[in-house]
């Protein structure tokens, strides 16, 4: 197995922390960055992280991924303490949920910046880097959402976001492949974490919180670890229902995926 290393952002909780853990029972070393920083130094001392630490193979570090300067020094800091990086998941992300009108406008502006521009960021910087040094596993890994397939009522700027990280992946899988760079993204359904603790959606309470955090890390752990040669998509949906809205949206007029996504998610 080839050891690689890895850069999560968001990693304190929820997906970010339960792929950190899958990536760290296989040995990779792991560079773990979060606005958090108080959970990230409680999670580092995780019996998980127990041999990576005594290897030295584990940082942790504070990160606003909205800032350039804090990924400028996240990947300083990664590079200090591994010499290179293979893989970044940009896995850092918020929610609002409500009526566009209803919800605050200083929430949801806040969470363009880091659903949109967050991940703008960590491409630029990451790929950049990436073309310096490539590598067979070279790839950058982005969280959309099955909310990318279709827009959605009650979390509209959410959606519009993930529709802007699916536009982002595509482009850039075109654009840094030639460069041994792969680009791809995830697109889970709802799932149970802290993010979705709170939140008050119509297709939630119809379709259920029906993935778990380590549903999406066993398939965040297994993309980051594969060559690139093996990937051969560009996005990977998550969970039955993920799967069926995007296998239809592809064959179905446009109109009738609407009345689908509709019997979903409007009241």
């Amino acid at each position: 197995m080839t050891t690689l290393t890895i850069l999560i952002t968001g990693a304190s909780k929820g997906i970010g922390l339960a792929t950190a853990k899958r990536l760290a029972k296989k040995g990779h070393r792991l560079a773990l960055f979060d606005i958090d920083t108080d959970s990230l130094t409680t999670i580092s001392k995780d019996k998980t992280f127990a041999k990576l630490n005594k290897k030295h193979a584990l940082i942790t570090g504070t990160m606003d991924v909205t800032n350039p300067n804090d990924w400028d020094n996240a990947l300083a800091t990664t590079l200090q303490s591994f010499g290179n990086i293979h893989v970044l998941i940009n896995n850092a992300g918020v929610i609002v949920s409500g009526d566009l009108p209803d919800t605050k406008l200083t929430q949801q502006l806040s969470l363009i910046d880091i659903n949109c521009k967050g991940v703008m960021i960590g491409c630029h910087k990451v790929g950049k880097l990436l073309q310096t040094s490539p590598s067979p596993y070279s790839k950058i890994i982005n969280l959309s959402s099955a909310s990318a397939i279709y827009g959605q009522p009650e979390i509209a700027p959410y959606s519009a976001s993930k529709f802007f990280v699916r536009g982002l992946t595509e482009a850039l899988n075109l654009e840094y492949e030639p460069k041994g760079i792969k680009v791809i993204d995830v697109m889970p359904l709802w799932v149970k974490t802290d993010l979705t603790d709170g939140i008050t959606v119509t297709s939630i309470d119809r379709l259920g919180l029906q993935l778990t955090a380590d549903d999406v890390a066993k398939k965040l752990a297994q993309l980051s670890t594969i060559p690139n040669q093996d990937i051969n998509k560009v996005h990977y949906p998550i969970g039955l229902t993920s799967h069926l809205l995007y296998q239809l949206a592809d064959i179905i007029p446009s109109p009738m995926v609407r009345v689908i996504n509709g019997r979903f998610a409007s009241r």
